[in-house]
C-alpha cells in the first residue's frame, strides 16, 4: 500500500459471518429451551411474564440475525470479499472485470 493512501477497513469474511450466525442460532436455541423446556411456566406462575416476552423477542431476532449473517456470508464468498484473495490493492489497480 502506498504511503499516501489511507488504510481501509476490511469487511468480515464469510467464515467469521458463519461463526457469528452459529452463535446467534445457539442463542435462539437457548431461548427456545427456556420457553419450551418448562422455565416459562415457572416464570408465568411467579408473575414474571416479562422474562417470557423477552425470550420470545430474543429468539426471533437471533434467528433472523443468523439468517442474515448466513446470506451475507454466501454473497461474500461468491464475490470473494473479505478473503485473502481480495487484498489486491486499490480499486484503480484492479482489472476492470473484477
Amino acid at each position: 500500500m502506498a504511503a499516501n493512501q489511507p488504510a481501509t477497513k476490511q469487511p468480515y469474511g464469510p467464515g467469521m459471518l458463519m461463526i457469528f450466525g452459529l452463535f446467534l442460532l445457539a442463542l435462539a436455541a437457548y431461548c427456545a429451551y427456556d420457553l419450551f423446556g418448562g422455565a416459562a411456566d415457572e416464570w408465568r406462575a411467579a408473575g414474571k411474564e416479562w422474562y417470557v416476552t423477552l425470550n420470545w423477542v430474543i429468539m426471533i431476532l437471533a434467528i433472523l440475525g443468523a439468517i442474515y449473517a448466513w446470506v451475507l456470508a454466501a454473497i461474500r464468498s461468491k464475490k470473494g470479499i473479505g478473503t485473502p484473495a481480495d487484498d489486491r490493492g486499490p480499486a484503480e489497480n484492479r482489472p476492470k472485470d473484477a
